[in-house]
């Protein structure tokens, strides 16, 4: 649980408080960094499965995804088990990650600030997508492309 809280924040560092930087780009636009924060999150789910009562049993996450019963108290009830929690919150850092590393490769690629979105995202995680988009209509640059990104042969 303490390596998937922390092992992100270095990179958050970059992102927040140096995203023009060569060293940024250096660190961060390679994949490693999240697949590092990837690893540690498959690391929980594989010793996890592999501990009796390390998962939260099957029958109640099926109840989450249950229209007709009580979803979020399901939720509540899996976070008793603690193997679910460093689970979670090591999904939740890693997609968070990536977020914010989207932010900054748009930002870089198009010339929009992303200070204030990356700190939000790794905070809070979606409104600081939210607030990027916000920041990039503003601004006049528009949103995002949506179709792949260019190639270098285009």
């Amino acid at each position: 649980f303490t390596v998937a809280t922390f092992l992100p924040q270095p990179f958050w560092l970059f992102l927040i408080l140096a995203p023009n930087t060569k060293i940024t780009d250096a660190v961060m636009r390679p994949w490693w960094p999240l697949l590092s924060v990837c690893l540690v999150h498959v690391f929980i789910v594989i010793v996890s499965l592999g501990q009796p009562g390390g998962t939260a049993p099957m029958a109640e996450f099926m109840d989450v995804f249950d229209p007709n019963g009580a979803p979020q108290r399901a939720m509540v009830g899996m976070m008793q088990y603690p193997n679910f929690v460093s689970e979670e919150w090591s999904h939740v850092l890693a997609w968070d990650l990536f977020v914010g590393r989207y932010i900054w490769l748009d930002g870089r690629a198009r010339g929009v600030f992303t200070p204030h979105s990356t700190l939000l995202c790794n905070l809070i995680g979606p409104p600081g997508l939210f607030l990027h988009f916000a920041t990039c209509l503003l601004s006049g640059k528009g949103l995002p492309p949506t179709g792949p990104p260019a190639t270098e042969d285009a």
